[in-house]
């Protein structure tokens, strides 16, 4: 219910989204926000919707990290082979949704964005983890977003979580156990992981769902 209002709120104080505005009284996405996404992929796409679930009906499979090159924003995400910096008009052609997704760190957590965006173009190039393993070597969309905003010092802003490949009825996906099957690999089922709708419903951030 928290999560349902606070988008209804940010619905109600932002004026439409028409690319990134300069007028200071459209909205602009900040650097360090986390835009979120479903791309349709089919039944693959489908399942990683299906065994994480967003709060409120909600559905993304994919987000990345707003970062500012001049006055142009980008986003740094892990998608095709590698972390890569492609253009917001890029991320927003994949999908046919009216609004924009925008998770926005809470005031208090606002320490973690100027290091986290450092963190992200440090990972540049770093391949895409198609395994959806924990580690160093290979990164997946939520996995970026999780390391990136990870302080030694301090409690992760969104921690892991032992992740699932099975449907309610608790049997494992056919799309999961055809993917696994190619990459001749096991289901990493209770392996520590983490998603985009983890992020979504995190109550360390504002989500605000924006018109395009």
């Amino acid at each position: 219910m928290k999560g349902a209002v606070q988008i209804i709120v940010a619905l109600m104080l932002l004026a439409s989204y028409t690319g990134i505005a300069q007028d200071n009284t459209k909205f602009k996405l900040k650097e360090g926000d986390i835009v979120l996404q479903k791309i349709p992929c089919g039944n693959l796409c489908d399942a990683i919707i299906e065994t994480t679930p967003c709060e409120a009906g909600r559905m993304f499979n994919h987000c990345g990290i707003i970062h500012y090159e001049g006055n142009l924003p980008y986003v740094i995400e892990a998608i095709g082979k590698k972390v890569s910096l492609n253009p917001l008009s890029d991320f927003l052609k994949r999908d046919t949704s009216s609004v924009l997704y925008v998770a926005r760190l809470k005031p208090q957590y606002a320490s973690y964005i100027e290091p986290g965006v450092k963190k992200a173009i440090i990972y540049l190039g770093t391949p895409y983890d198609d395994l959806f393993l924990p580690g160093d070597d290979a990164l997946y969309c939520s996995e970026l977003v999780y390391k990136v905003f990870k302080k030694d010092s301090a409690p992760n802003l969104f921690p892991l979580a032992p992740m699932t490949f099975k449907s309610k009825s608790g049997k494992t996906f056919p799309a999961w156990e055809s993917y696994y099957k190619e990459y001749k690999k096991p289901i990493p089922e209770g392996q520590p992981g983490i998603n985009p709708c983890a992020i979504a419903n995190s109550d360390r951030i504002i989500l605000m769902a924006v018109d395009r």
